[in-house]
């Protein structure tokens, strides 16, 4: 029998049939009604989408639809016509955003509404001028430009608080990108995306000589665990990250990181609504160091009662799989752990306070769930109840660099 849902007590799948029709899916969700501006961006440059993704927060306050560098697709062309953007405060209706060609401007100029472009000779110019557009903003996010996937889980932060992206080198910044840190003001703070792999000291000596503002670093090894790292982070000022540390009851979007276009269609969920960080996933598996972020914040206290966690899948099931969705379903549900069920394997080399941190439960409770006296009983392959029915301590608050 073919499922009639693809929904789950605790996630909700927003998807459709390719990477067009599952944008459409999300603004759609997140713009039940008109927008202000439509913002298009090609679905073929990653570095000008992700860019593109600063211009969705307020007052410009519309979606990010991807669009064939050539033509906009039907079922985009469908969405602008939905959303008739407004064109709020002075704006154009539409905003072009990089390289895309004339004969788009030609299907919205179709459609009575006004057009505006946003580009530059290369991707880098064109994240500079959107900074430009933005008025430099006191807060920017450093990505590779050299790896345009890298740091795709600081579009949710571009959307959430209208941060510009700007782009650099390995080694050397880029005269756009120095031209636009130097527009922007020897106080702006700058949140670099990535491990030294990716941008290295060099370039962030370059950006402190430009800035005497703050300048921080969020940095993994992988992108699972960069996006946990940008979930938690939450810099001194208060100003800039989401800071996800505690029980509140928090909800996310996660996509699959090989579908970047995912990526950017779930972004747009940190606007409105639960303004949803991004975490991700493989199609066939949800990575350890995402589960047990996910764990240690469930704010179960051992009776079903709020708050509640929530999770939006963005994608189809070759993206994420049901199996994916419902171990995260299980994962974030508060019913799961007040009956106890989560269980850890005892692994070599695990003790009680790396269990404990793991987990984000004091040792005292896991070891008298266990009836456990010191580290007895902790033989590997052997299994310890993690018991949720009680708050852990909270966590320390995030340094101004995660590495």
């Amino acid at each position: 029998m073919p499922l009639l849902t693809y929904d789950s007590p605790n996630t909700t799948r927003v998807f459709g049939r390719g990477p067009y029709q599952t944008n459409v899916a999300v603004t759609q969700l997140v713009f039940g009604r008109r927008s202000n501006a439509v913002i298009l961006a090609s679905s073929e440059h990653p570095l000008d989408a992700v860019a593109a993704l600063s211009l969705v927060h307020q007052p410009i306050d519309g979606p990010v639809l991807l669009s064939h560098p050539g033509g906009l697709d039907p079922v985009v062309l469908d969405e602008v016509r939905r959303l008739a953007p407004i064109g709020a405060e002075g704006l154009a209706q539409v905003i072009m955003i990089g390289a895309l060609d004339s004969a788009i401007e030609q299907q919205v100029a179709s459609l009575g509404l006004s057009v505006m472009r946003l580009t530059g000779i290369n991707a880098y110019h064109t994240a500079a001028e959107i900074a430009r557009f933005l008025g430099y903003p006191r807060d920017v996010m450093l990505l590779s430009g050299e790896h345009p996937l890298s740091g795709l889980c600081a579009g949710a932060m571009a959307v959430h608080g209208g941060v510009p992206v700007l782009f650099t080198l390995k080694d050397a910044l880029p005269q756009e990108t120095v031209a636009a840190l130097r527009a922007s003001g020897t106080s702006t703070n700058v949140f670099i995306i990535g491990n030294r792999e990716l941008i290295s000291d060099k370039v962030e000596e370059t950006v402190r000589d430009l800035t005497t503002g703050t300048v921080g670093r969020i940095s993994a090894e992988d992108p699972f665990e960069l996006a946990v790292r940008f979930a938690k982070y939450r810099s001194a000022d208060g100003r800039f990250g989401f800071g996800k540390n505690d029980k509140q009851g928090h909800a996310f979007t996660f996509v699959n990181p090989g579908r970047w276009q995912d990526a950017i269609s779930g972004a747009i969920l940190a606007h409105m609504g639960k303004h949803t960080p991004l975490l991700f996933c493989r199609r066939d598996d949800l990575p350890a160091v995402v589960r047990d972020y996910l764990l240690r914040i469930n704010p179960a206290q051992g009776r079903p009662e709020p708050p509640f966690m929530h999770a939006f899948i963005v994608g189809d099931l070759d993206a994420i799989s049901a199996s994916v969705q419902l171990e995260i379903d299980e994962t974030i549900s508060i019913d799961r752990k007040a009956d106890h069920e989560v269980v850890h394997t005892v692994a070599p080399g695990d003790n009680l306070l790396q269990i404990a941190r793991r987990y984000g439960v004091p040792i005292r409770d896991i070891a008298s769930a266990n009836q456990l006296s010191g580290e007895t009983g902790l033989a590997p392959g052997s299994r310890l109840l993690i018991p949720y029915s009680v708050t852990g301590s909270p966590p320390a608050p995030p340094a101004q660099e995660l590495h």
